[in-house]
């Protein structure tokens, strides 16, 4: 369970980068300022093997890094410069070790701007070949999630074929809201709320409230690992999930994180079609998690269609959900494989090949949602009001790809 992350963050001025050393040997934990002004350097790190890390700054004429590991002493290290491209190792990182850190990068016209704190959980040893960081989002700061990175779908889902709603499909209950999900103690907060006097939207009482939040619109990626650390409720009637869609689903969203309360987005009239892919589902209290695909059996982009729909369920033992968990697929042009807390349980727990004929939804880009549903088919029970509010807790959201 990652724990570490900092809630508010020191000023220091840029001319105490130079005594950098001398901080170091004194034992100063310097932390890092939100950057003032716009830099081109390109930053970040790559797992090199099970215990060594290669952190990276290119573009820039200098760069400190400073970093902890399990919340030990901050280092402070000049990186190693290579004209524009300035490096530094971490050895000996335990596998499963949180590791922080933060760049001082130096500016072309003088000066330097330091990036936020950013973190990541050291794994085991990579497949063959790299994997790098493409992508991340780790859920500081407070209030409305990141616009650059996320937008909302809202209601119980327009079914666009029967001009009604039927809770995406899935016969869930409940109606989502921008406002239910929010940044709070350094995670994603998608709140469950029941209210004992419901909303009447298109001549239908809501009580439930949840959040369905998506990169759909703004962040899509074909193949890579896909990894978020979630701690989820255990309480009847719940049904969380991280998974993802092609992007030639035409269902709808809104950036809007105050969209108008009967605002509401239309389901996808072409799944399975456009694939899906659920990296974790759970319901109620069980101590299994739920790995699936589907798929469309013919070839194409098409409505959806009764009986023609394929897919590849999965069960693993989690145990308790309620702690975080590390839940990922390593998505490859051949095969999906999912992993349960992959730092200290390195072996898939599910293993999909994905070459057939009418798979090719599987090669094409994907976007990630994360939402708490509430009852409907899956979950199979009815919702108790004393639960209420239920959480779902997101630690961090990642995307690798292999270089």
């Amino acid at each position: 369970m990652v724990t570490g992350k900092l809630l508010a963050r020191g000023l220091r001025p840029l001319g105490l980068v130079l005594g950098l050393a001398a901080a170091a040997m004194a034992g100063t934990v310097i932390l890092p300022v939100r950057a003032t002004a716009a830099t081109a350097a390109n930053h970040g790190y790559d797992i090199v093997s099970a215990s060594s890390v290669q952190f990276y700054v290119q573009g820039a004429p200098w760069a400190d890094l400073h970093y902890q590991i399990n919340g030990d002493v901050q280092q402070n290290v000049r990186m190693a410069p290579s004209g524009g491209n300035n490096t530094y190792t971490v050895s000996n990182v335990p596998s499963g070790a949180v590791v922080r850190y933060f760049f001082t990068i130096g500016l072309d016209a003088g000066g330097a701007t330091d990036t936020a704190w950013s973190q990541f959980t050291m794994g085991s040893a990579p497949p063959a070949g790299n994997w790098k960081v493409v992508w991340e989002d780790t859920f500081d700061g407070s209030g409305q999630p990141n616009p650059s990175n996320w937008n909302y779908h809202v209601g119980n889902g327009l079914n666009p074929g029967a001009n009604t709603f039927d809770g995406w499909g899935n016969g869930e209950w409940e109606w989502y809201r921008p406002e239910n999900a929010y940044l709070e103690g350094g995670n994603l907060v998608i709140r469950a709320d029941y209210h004992d006097t419901p909303t009447t939207i298109a001549g239908r009482q809501w009580y439930q409230r949840s959040a369905r939040i998506t990169t759909q619109g703004k962040r899509s990626w074909t193949y890579g690992r896909i990894e978020a650390r979630i701690a989820l409720p255990t309480a009847v009637a719940t049904w969380p999930a991280l998974w993802m869609m092609g992007t030639s689903s035409d269902n709808t969203y809104t950036s809007n994180y105050s969209a108008p309360i009967g605002y509401y987005d239309r389901m996808a009239s072409n799944w399975s079609s456009c694939g899906e892919i659920d990296i974790m589902e759970h319901r109620n209290a069980e101590t299994v998690t739920f790995q699936n695909l589907f798929w469309d059996t013919r070839t194409g982009v098409f409505p959806w269609g009764n009986g023609l729909n394929a897919d590849r369920s999965h069960t693993y033992g989690t145990g308790n959900v309620a702690p975080f968990h590390l839940y990922s697929i390593e998505w490859e042009p051949n095969e999906i494989r999912w992993y349960v807390d992959r730092e200290t349980n390195p072996n898939p727990v599910h293993v999909v090949g994905i070459t057939a004929a009418n798979q090719e939804e599987f090669h094409k880009p994907f976007y990630i949602i994360l939402n708490l549903a509430i009852a409907g088919q899956f979950p199979g029970t009815t919702p108790n009001k004393a639960d209420f509010p239920l959480y779902m807790r997101v630690d961090h959201v990642r995307v690798w790809q292999r270089q």
